[in-house]
């Protein structure tokens, strides 16, 4: 039975998220046995794992460049979620004395090869949406897209995301972004420990 609602639910989901599958000729078992490995977790999806967990964070937000830092406090709560495919951590603190909420969800796209970040808060109306790649040897993920921004009007800004896990279980990151003259500076720091 189990597997019967596995295959409905696959085939729904070729048919809803692929028109081209759908009108193609019937697939055969190596097809099916393909796409599914396609989209099972790897080790990829593994990497993610060192950030579940329940969190404190140390932020430092430069609002220009050689500008001193604004200092607040967050926690998250981050966890795999559909069968280790995806990281979603949900981040509360506060930032110039009002209520922050974040979100954010982690996974490694497998068809394309690539880690991606979608991040929202209460702080803005549209996503960060990034995409990038893991360095084993120095346990980074680096990642880059664009984010909206609200003082600028401007409705792409690039920005550069690193995320490094340390050797102590804790985790730095760092948010890079263009200034007022357009050179890219850190824009934000956080630092992450275990609760």
């Amino acid at each position: 039975m189990t597997r019967a609602i596995a295959a409905l639910a696959l085939s729904t989901g070729i048919l809803v998220l692929s028109p081209a599958v759908a009108f193609a000729q019937e697939p055969t078992q190596d097809d099916m046995a393909a796409m599914i490995e396609a989209v099972s977790p790897d080790e990829h999806h593994q990497v993610l794992e060192s950030y579940t967990g329940s969190w404190n964070h140390a932020l430092k937000f430069y609002p220009a460049p050689a500008a001193q830092p604004m200092e607040m406090a967050a926690t998250s709560v981050a966890e795999m979620t559909m069968g280790g495919r995806y990281l979603v951590s949900e981040f509360d603190g506060s930032f110039l004395g009002a209520p922050f909420e974040g979100v954010e969800t982690v996974g490694y796209d497998k068809v394309k090869g690539k880690y991606f970040s979608l991040w929202y808060d209460n702080m803005s109306t549209g996503p960060m949406v990034l995409w990038g790649d893991w360095d084993p040897a120095t346990k980074t993920l680096t990642l880059e897209g664009t984010v909206s921004d609200p003082l600028t009007g401007n409705p792409e800004v690039a920005v550069r995301n690193t995320s490094r896990v340390l050797d102590d279980g804790s985790i730095h990151y760092e948010n890079w972004g263009p200034g007022p003259d357009g050179q890219v500076f850190k824009m934000m720091e956080v630092h992450s420990t275990r609760q």
